[in-house]
């Protein structure tokens, strides 16, 4: 059990801003209260919310110091008092809305978790595809299955389909059946079809509108996902069929969007906002899926914990296809192979 005083490494900000306020510093390790377990975190990622916290667009709901951080994989290294059903080495994963918001996130080595967030991870799953799966599954599932209700005859289109989220989306609406959409970079093309997508759309295209109803047969989209932080929320609307549904998935930058409102009250439109915790029953058969490869985990980098200043500026200014993971420092120095070592056949 974790004592008072013990300390841990950990990227937590002590002011709002730029991404230069994330300072890796020694800082006191949780200690588990009596519904929680104490995480030993193997791997994290960063992630699109994390940067909104991080610069004030949304409210973190305890007081600075933070650490940021939605999602984790790890083992078990402690139990608070009333805990049952989990043991000390169990191998779990955990992502629910308040991590990294009204309680510290996972940017450190420790994380206290309420002891009914954890899902216990398949034998077989790699902790860094656990957190590739993480919050951006989590927000995609919550969108598309639980607001969406998305359906095997729907046509789907996937805005940002890029984005972590929206590559989650792309596979999961696949998984479903749908016709999927995807609209995104044409230097992402080819790697949306190889996880699911029908038709890839540039988003740099002209009249992406009218390209949507080409590729429906002139029927338009049944869902559209919106997962881009810019607006487009007009143009969304303009490529639903009667009765189509748009799903917001992602917070726009701006707070204001024009639509024209007689085209939802005419075609029956449903416009659905999408910002809650996947059920960990829910999270536990995503995570089994991906042990049984029906997703795939796109992460673009891995690095140190220490590091997560240059994934932040990363995702800013240059996001690549999937997420980055974080894994702390001193996990990926216990994974170094002795000087000594010669691979036996």
């Amino acid at each position: 059990m974790t004592e008072l005083g013990e300390s841990m490494m950990a990227a937590r900000i002590a002011r709002i801003g730029k991404p230069r306020v994330l300072k890796y510093e020694r800082c006191p390790m949780p200690i588990p209260a009596p519904d929680e377990a104490l995480v030993r975190i193997h791997a994290t990622s960063a992630n699109p919310g994390d940067l909104l916290f991080r610069d004030g667009r949304f409210i973190i709901r305890k007081p600075l110091p933070h650490i940021l951080g939605n999602d984790l994989a790890g083992e078990i290294a402690g139990l608070g008092e009333d805990v049952s059903g989990w043991e000390p080495g169990d191998r779990v994963a955990a992502c629910f809305e308040g991590l990294g918001r009204e309680r510290d996130g996972s940017y450190a080595e420790y994380c206290a978790v309420p002891a009914d967030h954890l899902v216990k991870m398949p034998d077989s799953l790699d902790f860094q595809v656990a957190v590739a799966a993480g919050a951006s599954f989590a927000n995609a599932w919550t969108a598309l299955v639980g607001n969406g209700k998305i359906k095997k005859a729907d046509r789907a289109v996937i805005q940002g389909a890029a984005s972590p989220l929206g590559i989650a989306a792309v596979q999961i609406a696949s998984a479903k059946g749908s016709q999927v959409i995807a609209i995104s970079g044409s230097e992402s093309a080819a790697q949306l079809r190889e996880i699911g997508a029908n038709i890839v759309l540039d988003d740099a295209g002209s009249d992406l509108v009218r390209q949507v109803k080409v590729a429906t047969g002139e029927l338009g989209a049944t869902l559209v996902l919106h997962s881009s932080d810019t607006d487009g929320l007009a143009q969304s609307i303009d490529m639903l069929d009667y009765k189509g549904r748009l799903v917001l998935a992602a917070p726009a930058k701006v707070r204001d969007s024009r639509i024209n409102l007689m085209d939802v009250y005419l075609k029956n439109l449903s416009i659905l906002g999408s910002y809650d915790s996947l059920r960990t029953r829910d999270f536990e058969s995503i995570l089994l899926d991906f042990a049984k490869d029906k997703y795939q985990p796109a992460i673009d980098e891995t690095l140190p914990l220490s590091k997560a200043r240059v994934a932040h500026e990363k995702m800013e200014k240059n996001p690549g296809f999937g997420k980055i993971v974080l894994v702390p420092d001193s996990v990926l120095e216990a994974a170094k192979k002795p000087a000594s070592w010669i691979p036996i056949d």
